[in-house]
């Protein structure tokens, strides 16, 4: 990935943070690279079944 690649900045609950920091270290990943691998995996999944989220999905009741 480029440095030139558009940024963003999320807000994760502590617990996904160390999910993701622990998980990223097991794969040899930085926690940018996991996340950018997960999300990817989640597109290729959406391209083979054909299906899309929801145009509002509640991703979490704890906002």
């Amino acid at each position: 990935m480029k440095h030139t690649d558009p940024q963003m900045k999320i807000r994760l609950p502590l617990e996904v943070h160390r999910h993701v920091k622990a998980s990223a270290k097991r794969q040899e990943r930085t926690m940018n690279g996991y996340i950018v691998f997960l999300l990817r995996q989640e597109m290729e999944k959406e391209k083979a079944t054909g299906t899309r989220l929801a145009a509002n999905p509640v991703a979490s009741t704890t906002e």
